[in-house]
């Protein structure tokens, strides 16, 4: 079968470990070029992206043939717990470890390279944002997925942690089909399994 010559927003996007806004901002400034398929879509040709990638000095790499990191950065243990005992449950694709604070976080980026950071953004404000400016604007880790996680829907820090690069901010508790589709993972989990709460475990 022949590789398909044109990507989506949302393939571009995973390719990059970049925000939707990210994208869209790139494509106004002119430094990516798109183009409507069939009219409606729009699309992204393999040779565009590659050209972007190269000039920019970004990754186009992405781990298909070994586990996704995920690093999950959140001060509640429960939370921590419940989302590592779900990343177990797909070892084969994914490598999760946790941390409790914006230190560890730190420390983790610079010796564990991770594929994707889930950030708490009740860690310590302003350090939790400041810490996913650092994510998304140091080029040794720019192109890592960031998703960040809230107790609930604060129209401002939502907005903040979306300009900043965040691929997606999913309200606590989390639902895990949510989560999965922020990750760029498909994966269909039993009902029970999607809307668990964290009072769900131990």
């Amino acid at each position: 079968m022949a590789k398909k010559t044109n990507l989506s927003s949302t393939e571009v996007e995973y390719l990059l470990m970049a925000s939707p806004l990210m994208l869209f901002e790139w494509v106004q400034q002119g430094k990516l070029h798109a183009h409507l398929e069939d009219g409606f879509d729009t699309a992204f040709s393999r040779d565009d992206l590659r050209y972007f990638v190269q000039a920019r000095g970004l990754s186009i790499g992405r781990p298909d043939k070994n586990r996704l990191r995920v690093l999950i950065v959140d001060s509640d243990p429960r939370i921590t717990h419940s989302l590592v005992d779900l990343f177990d449950t797909l070892s084969e694709t994914v490598d999760a470890t946790a941390v409790h604070s914006v230190y560890e976080a730190g420390q983790r980026l610079q010796s564990g390279s991770p594929d994707i950071v889930l950030m708490d953004l009740r860690l310590s404000n302003p350090e939790s944002m400041e810490m996913c400016r650092r994510i998304k604007s140091d080029r040794a880790t720019r192109h890592v997925r960031l998703i960040t996680m809230i107790d609930h829907q604060d129209c401002e820090q939502v907005q903040r942690s979306l300009m900043l690069g965040a691929a997606g901010c999913l309200s606590k508790p989390i639902n895990h089909q949510k989560l999965f589709e922020a990750m760029g993972l498909c994966v269909e989990l039993p009902s029970r399994h999607a809307d668990a709460r964290v009072e769900d475990y131990p």
